[in-house]
Parts: structure tokens; sequence; C-alpha cells
């Protein structure tokens, strides 16, 4: 929001942070909301000098006229005068000092705003509150004379560019604030877009883990039956063996100690995040455990698909794609390693 100071001798001049881009070269469309019409030739100077020709002014005069219009069009810019003034107050301190007694009854009640009249105010925070509840989120400046911290705030909430400058529709900051204002909502546009966007492809993506994991339980299911012992009764005896057999009627059960799985859970965490690169050692020491262990290539790959979804269900709303491809490289790397560990084991026994 903008930062602005109320010094009495010289209006403020709210700072470039934002990087605000050029204004419309033709065609501006600005809604003023104030009591009175502005005079429209010092902005209208001022917004020539900044190459935006031809400006298309709205006055308003109340705010549910400024409402009415904001449902039928929309603008470039808001620019509402809030003619409130904070209200002061006299306060006296509690205990055997306060002499609030001694004055006169109407200095210690709270001093009206100036202008009492319903009519000619405009209730600046409350329009501000229901254009935004509105859905509209149109730039909006706020211009005034003076400013406290509760109104600050509130306009801060809503998103509002703020100008403190005692010439008011005069103040050569007015067409600088605008431009920020603009730049400030084309920023969280473009932000809510892509936040949008984002969350749209999280969720596609992970549709596609689901489907691409359906597909490739399914794919391990139907080879069920296809799979090759490679001797593992001969190299193992009988326990083991019997072990296998109870396993590979069972495809979720893995004749595996528990370090074992976990130590495949970190394997599969550090190989997404780093990739082969210096793993090929690891890969192929689990290789040589899971050999010794008698699983077969499907249930090894039931093992894999398990550890998988686990990684994936703990991503939250982070990127699926990038863990699904590099699991997958994981697993055929395991599979060459696998194979050629009962391919020597095999060898051996001949």
């Amino acid at each position: 929001m903008a930062d602005s100071s109320t010094k009495p001798d010289h209006e403020s001049k709210p700072q470039d942070a934002a990087g605000p881009k050029a204004l419309p070269p033709n065609g501006l469309r600005l809604l003023c909301v104030s009591v009175n019409e502005p005079s429209w030739i010092s902005l209208t100077l001022q917004l020539d000098g900044e190459g935006s020709h031809e400006p298309q002014f709205r006055w308003a005069s109340t705010s549910t006229e400024a409402l009415s219009i904001l449902r039928d069009q929309s603008f470039d810019c808001v620019v509402i005068n809030d003619q409130s003034l904070p209200k002061p107050r006299f306060e006296f301190p509690a205990g055997p000092t306060d002499l609030s007694h001694r004055l006169d009854p109407t200095l210690t009640e709270t001093v009206p705003d100036k202008d009492t009249n319903t009519k000619d105010t405009i209730d600046a925070p409350a329009l501000v509150r229901a254009i935004r509840a509105s859905g509209c989120d149109d730039p909006i400046v706020m211009l005034m004379i003076e400013v406290d911290d509760e109104a600050w705030s509130d306009y801060y909430q809503q998103e509002c560019e703020l100008l403190v400058a005692r010439t008011l529709w005069e103040s050569r900051s007015l067409v600088p604030t605008i431009k920020r204002a603009i730049a400030r909502t084309d920023v969280l546009r473009e932000y809510r877009r892509l936040s949008v966007a984002n969350r749209r492809r999280q969720v596609r993506e992970r549709d596609e883990a689901d489907h691409l994991l359906e597909q490739q339980r399914q794919m391990v299911g139907e080879s069920g039956d296809e799979d090759t012992d490679f001797g593992t009764s001969s190299w193992n005896g009988t326990t083991q063996f019997t072990e296998f057999a109870e396993a590979e009627s069972e495809p979720n059960t893995f004749p595996l100690p528990s370090e074992v799985i976990r130590y495949y859970q970190e394997l599969l965490r550090t190989y997404v995040i780093m990739g082969s690169g210096n793993l090929g050692a690891e890969i192929a020491k689990l290789a040589e455990l899971l050999s010794v262990a008698g699983l077969s290539p499907r249930q090894t790959l039931h093992l894999h698909l398990q550890r998988v979804e686990e990684l994936v269900k703990g991503l939250g709303n982070r990127s699926t794609r990038h863990v699904m491809a590099r699991a997958d490289l994981l697993a055929l790397e395991l599979m060459i390693h696998l194979g050629e560990s009962y391919r020597q084991k095999a060898s051996d026994q001949a």
C-alpha cells in the first residue's frame, strides 16, 4: 500500500515501489466518488503529460450511485474522496488527579464531525467494503486530507492505495498513485490467475499419477502366473522357499525385515530428489538382498508400487509428475540389477 505522510507544508509523494507501468494511451476510465464534482482540468493535464489522452471521467456523489455504476461497468481505477476526519477526544486520567468535574461538561463530550448532515458525506470505508464484497477488484485510490491508524488498516485489508494530500484532486501525486494502483491490481490478478492454473495442474497431475499407479498394479497382477522362480529354492534352502511361496500367493506380503522396507523407502526418496547419481551401488545391493530373500520380479514391483504410493500421498500440493518419472527409472534400474542377480545365481548353480 502507498506509504504517504501528512506534512502540512507539502503533500505526500508516493514512491514507485511497484514499478507502475504506462497508463492506457487513450480512454482511461476513471470513476470519481465525491460529494462535490471535482475539477477535471488539473487531472486531465496530468494524464495528458503521462501520455494518456481523452480520459473518460465518471462522477458519483453517493455510495448508492457508485455501487450502481460499478454493477454495470468496469473502470481502470476508482478514486474515492474520503472526507471523514478522525474524531478528537478529551481523555483524563482516573484517580485523585481527575479534574474533569471542574470543567465545562460540554468540553468532555466527543466533538462531532463537522459534516453532520449525512446527505453531504460518504461513508468511504463502508463503500470500499461493499465494492469488494460485490466481487469488484478494480483498483481503488483513497483520497483524503488526514488518516488515522484504524482507517489505514481497513483500507490496507481491502487492497486500496492511499494518497494523503491537502490539495486533493489538484494533487500532483494523484496520477502516480493511480498508476501504482493499476500496477498493483495487475500483479494481484496475475498472481491469482497463476495460482488457479497451478492448482488445476496439480490436480491433473495427481489424477494422472493415480491412473498410472492403477495401471501398473493391474499389469503386475495380471502377470502373476508368468513369474519365473529362477531357482530360489536351491540357494536359500527349504525355509526361504516356503516363505517365498507363501508371499507369492499374497503379493502384498513380503518375506523382508521392516528395516529393508524402510531402506527402500529412503532410497526411493533419495532417488527422486537426486536422480541415479551415485546410487548405483546402493540399488545393486538392494537387488541382491531382494534376490536372497526370494522376491520375484512381480513381488518386487508390488513392493515398489506400495512405496511410491506412500511417497505420493506425502507430497501434499506439490507436483507428482517428477516423482512418478524418477520412480519409474528406479524400478527399471532395480529390475535390471535383480535380473542380473538371478542370472548370476542360476549360472552359479549350473
